[in-house]
C-alpha cells in the first residue's frame, strides 16, 4: 500500500507474504495493514503456480546485486544483497528493458513468467523483463528491524536510489547501453515508478504508474468513503448497521458473546482492544472492495459478500460466519482483538520473520505517508473507534520512545515528489473507481505528456495484472495507452 495492520495498500506487486504467516501472527488475524494491502504483496507464491508463462521453460533463479547501504552518507561503505529476477525470453538484445520494480513486500518468480501483463508487452517489443526487490523486504535484507538498525534505511529516498544504481548494473551485465527503459510498478510501487522517472530522467524513459497513491496524507478517511461508495448504498447501509450493533452490545456489557460470534483471539478489554476489533472486522470488507473483480481475487467479490450477507435474516450473524470464512482464507482462525498483542507481534526485530513486511511498511507510513485509514468520517460504515489518533499511537508503541510522537514527512513527500502535481512526462497513470486508494492518484492530468485513466469497473492494479477475455474497454484502452507509449519511446 495498506496493509493494526492499518495498512490495506499498496500491494499489487506482492503478494507472497500472507501465506508464510503462521496462524498465531497478529497480520494473519482479520487485521489490516496501512496503507497498502500486504496481503496482495502476500500472495505471489501462491500465484507462482497460478500466473506462469508457458513460454519460460524454467523458473527464474534469485540473483543478488551488491547494493551500497546508504546513497548519502559517503562514510558508510557498508552494502547488502538485493535480489532481483530476470526473464530474457522475448529479449533479442536490442528491444527496451523493463523493470518492475518492488513495493511493500517480497518479489516472487511469478513476477516476471505472466502474473502481470509486463510479459505481454515483452513479447511484443522483444524486452527483457527484470524486477527488482525493494530493499528492506523480502531477501533484501538491510539489518534488524528497529529504529537503530536497519528500519532507518528504509525509505523512498534510498529506494530509488537503489533503483539507479541497480540499473547501471544490469547495462553493464547486459552491455545494453542503447536501450530504452520503461519502469513498472503498482499501488506504492507504482508511485515509485513515476518517481524514478521524474528523479532520473535520463536513466528511465517512460514510467507506468498504476493505481498509485502519489499524494501523502495523514488522514486517509477517504478510503472508507470510497469503500462505502462502491459498496452501494444498501451494502453499506447494512455494514454500518451491524457496525451499529456490535458497538452497543460491546457499550452493553455484552464482550463474551461478541467474542465467541466473531471468534476474538483474545478478550476485548479496552478502549485500544475495541479499536483493534473493529479495525479487523473493517478489514475483509475493504480488502474485497480493493481488489474487486481483479483476474487475481478468487475468494469473493462486492456482489456476492453483499448478497450473502443481505440477504440472510439475520446479517449480523451472517457476517460473523462470512469473516470466519474470510479468516481461513486468509490463514487465519480467529479475529484481532487484542491492542497490545499486535503491537508485541510488530516489535519483532527478525527481518525475515513472518511480520517482517508488515513492520517495515508500517515504519514507512510512519516516517513518510501516513496513509491512515481511519473512521472518523460520517460518510462510510465502519467504527469511529478507529481513529487518527489510534494509528499514530501504533506508531510510538511499536517503534518507541514511548514519549515520542511520530509525525511522518507528508510535507516533504509531497514537496520532493510532486504528489497531484507531478512535474514529468512520458507516464500512463491509471486508476480503478472502486478502488479506495485512487482517492490519492492522479486521476486528471492538464500535462498531455502524463496520460490518465480512470477505469470505472476497476480496482486496485486492475491494468497491471495479466490480461482476460472479460476484460472491460476501459481496462483494455488502459493497456493500450501504455502500448502505445512503450511503441513511441522504442520507435525515438
Amino acid at each position: 500500500m495498506k496493509i493494526i495492520l492499518a495498512v490495506i495498500l499498496l500491494i499489487c506487486i506482492n503478494n507472497t507474504f500472507a501465506f508464510r504467516l503462521n496462524q498465531h501472527s497478529s497480520l494473519n488475524k482479520g487485521l489490516k495493514y496501512r496503507g497498502v494491502d500486504i496481503k496482495e504483496e502476500l500472495e505471489s507464491l501462491k500465484f507462482d503456480r497460478l500466473f506462469t508463462d508457458s513460454s519460460s521453460s524454467s523458473t527464474p533463479q534469485s540473483q543478488w546485486f551488491t547494493q551500497q547501504l546508504d546513497h548519502f552518507d559517503p562514510l558508510n561503505d557498508n552494502t547488502f544483497q538485493q535480489q532481483f529476477l530476470v526473464n530474457d525470453t522475448y529479449w533479442d538484445q536490442n528491444g527496451p528493458i523493463f523493470i518492475l520494480l518492488g513495493g511493500e513486500g517480497p518479489i516472487a518468480p511469478s513476477y516476471v513468467q505472466g502474473h502481470f501483463i509486463l510479459n505481454t508487452y515483452a513479447e511484443k517489443f522483444n524486452a527483457l523483463i527484470v524486477a527488482v526487490e525493494h530493499r528492506g523486504y523480502g531477501q533484501s535484507v538491510v539489518g534488524d528491524l528497529d529504529i537503530n538498525s536497519g528500519l532507518k534505511y528504509i525509505t523512498v529516498e534510498q529506494a530509488l536510489a537503489d533503483y539507479a544504481t541497480f540499473r547501471q548494473y544490469i547495462v553493464e551485465k547486459y552491455s545494453a547501453y542503447n536501450n530504452k527503459w520503461v519502469s513498472f510498478g503498482g499501488s506504492y510501487s507504482g508511485s515509485l515508478s513515476a518517481w524514478f522517472r521524474l528523479k532520473y530522467p535520463q536513466l528511465i524513459d517512460a514510467a507506468i504508474a498504476t493505481s498509485a497513491p502519489v499524494q501523502a496524507q495523514l488522514d486517509f478517511s477517504e478510503y472508507f468513503e470510497v469503500v462505502s461508495r462502491s459498496l452501494g448504498p444498501e451494502c453499506s447501509a447494512m455494514f454500518k448497521n451491524i457496525t451499529n450493533t456490535v458497538t452497543e452490545m460491546i457499550q452493553q456489557g455484552q464482550n463474551q458473546q461478541v467474542e465467541e460470534l466473531f471468534q476474538a483471539c483474545d478478550p476485548i478489554e479496552s478502549e485500544l482492544d475495541f479499536a483493534t476489533f473493529m479495525e479487523s472486522l473493517s478489514g475483509g470488507p475493504s480488502e474485497i472492495v480493493q481488489y474487486n473483480n481483479d483476474n487475481k481475487a478468487t475468494f469473493t467479490n462486492i456482489t456476492t459478500m453483499c448478497t450473502q450477507i443481505g440477504q440472510s435474516s439475520n446479517p449480523l450473524e451472517a457476517f460473523a460466519e462470512w469473516n470466519q470464512q474470510f479468516n481461513i482464507y486468509s490463514g487465519s482462525n480467529c479475529t484481532t482483538s487484542s491492542y497490545q498483542s499486535f503491537i508485541q507481534s510488530m516489535q519483532e526485530t527478525d527481518p525475515l520473520g513472518d511480520n517482517a513486511a508488515a513492520i517495515a511498511w508500517t515504519w514507512q507510513t510512519c516516517i513518510e505517508f501516513g496513509y491512515y485509514q481511519d473512521g472518523e468520517s460520517p460518510n462510510q460504515p465502519f467504527s469511529s473507534a478507529i481513529t487518527l489518533d489510534y494509528f499514530v499511537q501504533q506508531c510510538t508503541d511499536i517503534f518507541g520512545p514511548s514519549n515520542f510522537t511520530y509525525q511522518p514527512a507528508i510535507n516533504w513527500i509531497n514537496t520532493e515528489y510532486g504528489a497531484r502535481n507531478l512535474q514529468t512526462s512520458n507516464i500512463v497513470m491509471a486508476n480503478g473507481f472502486v478502488d479506495p486508494w485512487s482517492s490519492l492518484g492522479i486521476i486528471n492530468s492538464t500535462d498531455p505528456s502524463i496520460q490518465t485513466i480512470l477505469i470505472p469497473t476497476g480496482a486496485h492494479c486492475s491494468d497491471l495484472y495479466a490480461p482476460l477475455p472479460t476484460d472491460s474497454a476501459a481496462l483494455q484502452q488502459a493497456r493500450s495507452m501504455a502500448v502505445n507509449l512503450i511503441s513511441q519511446i522504442v520507435s525515438q
